[in-house]
C-alpha cells in the first residue's frame, strides 16, 4: 500500500463527520476507485495478520491441551488404581470427594468394526447388498440386528459369515464426574 493511500485512509478514519462527497467527473471517480482498492488491500492485510496470530494461538492451544491431557491421564490412572484397590474389599466402592466422584460403569458386549473395507467386501461377495449404504458403507445398525456371534464368527440367521467384525468383550469403564466450582 503506498504512503499516499495510507495517508488517505488515516485521514478518513480521523474525521468524525465526513463531508458529503460526490462523484462528478473521471478524476473523482478515479479517486473513489483508488480508495476502494486501498480498503481491499487493508482488509487483506488485516486478514493476513489475524490468520498469522490465529495459527500461533491454535498451536499454543494444542500444545497446552496435549500437556493437560498427559497429566489428566496420569491423574485418572492414579484414581482408577485406587478405586481398583478399594474394590478388592468392597465390589461396590466408589470414590467421593468434595470435587467429584469416581465410579465404574459396565459396558455391554458389542461388536468391533476394525476394517470397513473388509466388511464391505464380505457383504458384496455374499450378495448382502441390503446391508450397504449408497457410498458403499456398511449399515452397521441393520447388520447388528440380523447377525450374531457364534464363537468368533459373525453369522446371520441364514448362515452367512461376515469377515471383519470381532467381539468387543463386556468391560467396566471408570467414570469421572466433577462438581461445579462454587463461587
Amino acid at each position: 500500500m503506498s504512503a499516499l493511500s495510507k495517508l488517505d485512509l488515516e485521514n478518513d478514519e480521523q474525521t468524525t463527520e465526513k463531508p458529503k462527497f460526490e462523484v462528478h467527473d473521471l478524476s473523482s471517480a478515479t479517486w473513489v476507485m483508488r480508495k476502494l482498492r486501498d480498503f481491499d488491500a487493508r482488509d487483506d492485510e488485516v486478514k493476513r495478520v489475524a490468520n498469522e496470530q490465529i495459527d500461533d494461538i491454535e498451536k499454543w492451544q494444542q500444545k497446552e491441551l496435549e500437556k493437560n491431557q498427559s497429566s489428566r491421564e496420569y491423574m485418572e490412572g492414579l484414581l482408577s488404581d485406587y478405586l481398583h484397590d478399594m474394590r478388592q474389599t468392597d465390589p461396590k466402592a466408589r470414590i467421593s470427594t468434595p470435587y467429584g466422584t469416581v465410579s465404574t460403569r459396565k459396558q455391554r458386549e458389542g461388536v468391533n468394526w476394525p476394517n470397513d473395507k473388509k466388511l464391505v467386501q464380505s457383504l458384496s461377495d455374499q450378495g448382502l447388498t441390503q446391508y450397504l449404504k449408497p457410498n458403499p458403507k456398511p449399515d452397521k445398525t441393520a447388520i447388528k440386528k440380523d447377525f450374531h456371534f457364534v464363537g468368533d464368527h459373525f453369522i446371520s440367521n441364514d448362515g452367512m459369515i461376515l469377515d471383519g467384525p470381532t467381539i468387543k468383550p463386556a468391560s467396566e469403564k471408570t467414570t469421572f464426574k466433577f462438581n461445579e466450582p462454587e463461587g
